[in-house]
């Protein structure tokens, strides 16, 4: 279930508004409008009740939602009626099960996870039980850091890390506290602590994420294991993995995977990439980051970055520190 346009948050509400609380669907989606575009709902057992509270924060909204087993679908016809094609929704799975459907994928989320997708995508949402979620809704077409950290998640169920818990915290008081710290200090914090948990989902997928052969895994797994070794090449692979050249090249083409050598760039530059935008990593230069990943000419390093991302490693860096911390 999705909120209304990123404008809605532009100004915060001053406090935390009431939570509707209704067995009439007709009076719940029309209380709703104020939080979620348009959608079809349909309950999914006889009684159907709901409860929800919404409020808008300094540049996103948030929603907690309740209700009876329902299957929630956004059309192509109704995406077609809001914007918002950088406008991404994370959710927060605190009570009940749900499955969700977008662009071929399927989950099944369940307390402790959470998830992210696009809204501009259509959807369907099935809940199951007690359904609770919290969730949050931002437009990051001026955070492209961000921005890609959601595309490399979205669609996946993902467990929550301290993070995560942390950032879940600080939404949560937002729908209770009358009055607090200023909206935008406590909403920077929560985001922060969110982003922070994709970050660090991606990273453990660049390692882990399944591929599919196991020598290719295992092509993966000698590379990071050798990242920083600028005579990597695809000879060192096919080595690695007992086969011939050919063997190799076939084995990437069988799979429609990235030619070996191309293979080890991409993993180089994910790594750079995730690196630049870590916190802990602030202090060490660009070109130490671009040694430590096998790129021994800093010049070609700001070329191939730039190709592959649209950005150069030094914008990227200012991007991420005038993001608050």
């Amino acid at each position: 279930m999705n909120n209304a346009s990123p404008a809605s948050a532009a100004r915060p509400d001053r406090a935390p508004p009431p939570a509707l609380t209704t067995t009439n669907l007709e009076c719940f989606l029309q209380a709703s409008e104020a939080h979620l575009p348009p959608l079809e709902v349909v309950p999914q057992s006889p009684l159907f009740h709901a409860r929800l509270r919404g409020r808008g924060l300094h540049r996103s909204h948030l929603i907690k939602l309740t209700s009876s087993p329902v299957r929630v679908t956004r059309t192509p016809r109704l995406v077609g009626l809001s914007g918002g094609d950088h406008t991404f929704k994370l959710v927060w799975q605190l009570h009940g099960e749900a499955k969700m459907e977008q662009g071929g994928r399927s989950i099944r989320l369940s307390p402790g996870k959470m998830t992210v997708y696009r809204l501009s995508t259509p959807y369907r949402l099935q809940t199951f039980g007690d359904y609770r979620a919290l969730m949050l809704s931002i437009d990051l077409a001026e955070v492209p850091e961000w921005r890609r950290l959601a595309e490399g998640c979205q669609g996946q169920a993902l467990p929550w890390d301290a993070g995560a818990h942390a950032a879940l915290a600080v939404l949560r008081s937002q729908l209770t506290w009358p009055s607090g710290p200023p909206v935008a200090q406590v909403e920077d914090a929560a985001l922060e602590l969110a982003f922070g948990s994709l970050w660090r989902h991606q990273r453990q997928q660049l390692h882990c994420a399944p591929l599919p052969s196991e020598r290719i895994t295992k092509a993966r797994r000698v590379i990071l294991q050798r990242i920083a070794d600028p005579t990597l090449a695809p000879e060192d692979l096919a080595s690695a993995l007992n086969v011939s050249m050919r063997g190799l090249y076939d084995e990437f083409r069988r799979y429609g995977t990235l030619p070996p050598a191309a293979f080890i760039r991409e993993l180089r530059l994910e790594q750079c990439y995730l690196a630049l935008l870590d916190t802990a990593q602030r202090r060490c230069s660009i070109t130490h980051i671009a040694l430590a990943h096998g790129f021994l000419d800093s010049a070609h390093f700001a070329k191939v970055f730039r190709e592959r991302y649209g950005v150069s490693p030094g914008e990227l860096r200012k991007r991420e520190a005038c993001v608050p911390h």
